[in-house]
Parts: structure tokens; C-alpha cells; sequence
């Protein structure tokens, strides 16, 4: 009798920690899906401020182009180029993740559908879009801003952010409009502009992956916990 009621209670035992790590497992993946919500705003939102610099760009290009209109068009090339020295840094919202991988969580995970989903959204964020905007993104932005720190003025993008943001209105300087008008050194800028670009509408693929992900491993997890 003995040996049967201590038995009983260690299967009583088992039973309470599996409905308990059941009922954590529950918790983890409705906090995921807040994660990933949370992640396809703020990856949109990026995107799109992302695209709207390469718009500036596409009209910045041409009006640097010819050194005879650089002070007859100077608003127009002061309007598109404060776009230019904008970033947009993309934050991931890996709470949720780091909760798995750093307490031993994912053992909790018991569909394994589910836990390589997560890994594999994971490691696509961080390998092809967190990667390429510090590899790629941020060090082109970086060249073309050490560039044009010698031919604009940066009074004018301080007054932009101050008083004409929304309005795009520009305040341009005293003449001369511009520190330099150098050809060379301008050519030089607008190669760079043209590679970070280029590198703004590859980051933008990626993230565009990373929405679709993002979205099919929350509808994943919401068929499998039958969560709304």
C-alpha cells in the first residue's frame, strides 16, 4: 500500500509539472505572436521609409549631375538631399526568442513544426536583414555621408528637421549654397548614393521575406495552439 500511494503521488507529480510546462508553452507562443505582429509593423514601417529615401535619391541624382545647375536648381537639390541623410535603423523584437534560447525554453516547444519554424525565422532575420543593414546599409550610408559633409551645408538639414520637416521646406544658406563644387568629388557622391541604392533595394527583398515569414509562422503557431 505504501509503495502504491507513493506511486500515486509521483505520477500526480508528473501529471502537475506537464500541465504546467503545457500551460508555459501556451504563454511562450502567445507572447511569439505579439513578437511577430510587433516585427510586421515595425519591418513595414522601415520599409517604406527605406523606399522613400531611394525616391529622393532617383531625383537627387540628376540635379548633381550637371555642375552648371548647381546653384540655379540648389532648393530643389537641398529638398531632395536632407532625405538622403536620413537612416532608418529596423529593430527585431526577439523577446520572446531569447526567452527560448536562453533559459532552455524551446524544450518547452513540444511541435517540433513549430520550434524549427521559429529557428529558421530567426536565423533568416539575423543572417540576411540585421546583417546586411550593419554590413551593407549602414556602412554605404556611412561613406556617402563622410562625402557629403564637404559639399553641403549642414545648416540646411538642421533647419529642415527644426521647422520644415513635414512641409519639405528648405531654408537654403548665404550664397555660395554649397562648400564644394567640385566634379570629382561630387561624382564620387553620387556613386555612392547610387551603391546605397542598390544596397536599400536589396535589404528591401529581404525584408519583404521577412514580413512573409514572419506572417506565415504566426498563422503556423495559431493552427497548431489554436490560438486567435
Amino acid at each position: 500500500m505504501l509503495f502504491l500511494a507513493v506511486f500515486c503521488g509521483f505520477l500526480a507529480e508528473n501529471w502537475r509539472e506537464h500541465i504546467t510546462e503545457h500551460e508555459r508553452e501556451k504563454v511562450l507562443m502567445k507572447s511569439m505572436l505579439k513578437d511577430l505582429q510587433a516585427d510586421t509593423t515595425i519591418f513595414s514601417g522601415t520599409m517604406k521609409g527605406i523606399s522613400l529615401i531611394n525616391a529622393h535619391i532617383d531625383s537627387l541624382i540628376p540635379l548633381l549631375s550637371n555642375n552648371n545647375n548647381l546653384d540655379k536648381k540648389a532648393t530643389e537639390i537641398y529638398q531632395q538631399e536632407v532625405w538622403a541623410n536620413l537612416y532608418y535603423k529596423l529593430i527585431y523584437t526577439d523577446r520572446t526568442i531569447e526567452q527560448l534560447k536562453n533559459s532552455g525554453n524551446f524544450r518547452l516547444i513540444r511541435n517540433s513544426l513549430v520550434s524549427d519554424a521559429i529557428i529558421q525565422y530567426d536565423g533568416y532575420v539575423r543572417n540576411f536583414v540585421l546583417a546586411m543593414q550593419d554590413e551593407a546599409i549602414l556602412f554605404y550610408y556611412r561613406k556617402a555621408d563622410d562625402i557629403r559633409t564637404g559639399i553641403f551645408k549642414s545648416d540646411v538639414f538642421g533647419n529642415w528637421m527644426k521647422v520644415g520637416y513635414k512641409k519639405n521646406i528648405i531654408q537654403l544658406p548665404p550664397a555660395p549654397y554649397f562648400l564644394s563644387t567640385d566634379r570629382k568629388q561630387i561624382d564620387t557622391y553620387i556613386n555612392l548614393l547610387r551603391k546605397y541604392e542598390v544596397a536599400n533595394y536589396w535589404f528591401i527583398q529581404n525584408v519583404q521575406l521577412a514580413i512573409k515569414t514572419a506572417k506565415d509562422l504566426d498563422l503556423l503557431i495559431k493552427k497548431e495552439y489554436h490560438l486567435e
